[in-house]
């Protein structure tokens, strides 16, 4: 029987750290936020919120990487699962993290203040380009074991990310999303696995 380890003060601290950062990130934007308000949100010392994070770019980007880790991109499933029911989890919770309320408020952040700071770089390396890499290897693996059949990963990552960054994700960014679509988002991100599989399903020759 495994015992469930409860939560130590430090990772309690951590969470009430990452949870104040985000709010504010959110409503203030990255560059106004700082981090003294942020250890006041939190409830702690400037000193504990050092200890933790060493700089501003090291919590915002903990803060994205939390934000994707919620929504399980990739869940968990057994080794004999198939690599379809693989591809259509990612498919639709990729689709639920790019309308969500974090992802958008961050993607204006980052529109906003584009050239200006380097919110977007430090945005893009922790969301976008990490979920890419993850993307990439798995489609990999996929090629590797002769399910698909894939001549350039690059340009069939991109491919799918693309056609996931629907009417969905362009209506959330402008505020005129209706949560009603939920049913619509998960059966479009359903049609793209579909789509992406058919072009590039290994065929008997």
């Amino acid at each position: 029987m495994t015992i469930k380890r409860g939560r130590t003060k430090s990772e309690e601290k951590r969470e009430q750290i990452i949870a104040a950062a985000s709010a504010l990130f959110l409503e203030q934007g990255y560059e106004s936020c700082s981090m003294e308000e942020i250890a006041k949100l939190a409830g702690v010392s400037k000193q504990t919120l050092y200890s933790h994070f060493g700089s501003k770019e090291v919590l915002f980007s903990t803060a994205v990487e939390v934000t994707c880790a919620r929504y399980h991109i990739w869940d968990e499933f057994d080794a004999d699962t198939h690599f379809e029911k693989r591809l259509e989890a990612f498919c639709i919770n990729f689709s639920e993290l790019l309308v969500s309320r974090e992802a958008t408020g961050v993607m204006r952040a980052c529109i906003a203040d584009a050239g200006r700071s380097q919110v977007a770089a430090l945005f893009w390396q922790a969301g976008p380009a990490k979920l890419r890499r993850q993307l990439s290897e798995f489609l990999a693996q996929q090629h590797h074991l002769g399910t698909l059949h894939i001549d350039d990963i690059k340009i069939a990552t991109t491919q799918l990310i693309a056609m996931l960054h629907s009417e969905h994700h362009t209506c959330s960014l402008l505020g005129l999303s209706d949560p009603a679509d939920q049913a619509d988002l998960r059966a479009y991100a359903r049609s793209c696995a579909r789509v992406f599989i058919a072009a590039y399903e290994t065929r008997p020759a």
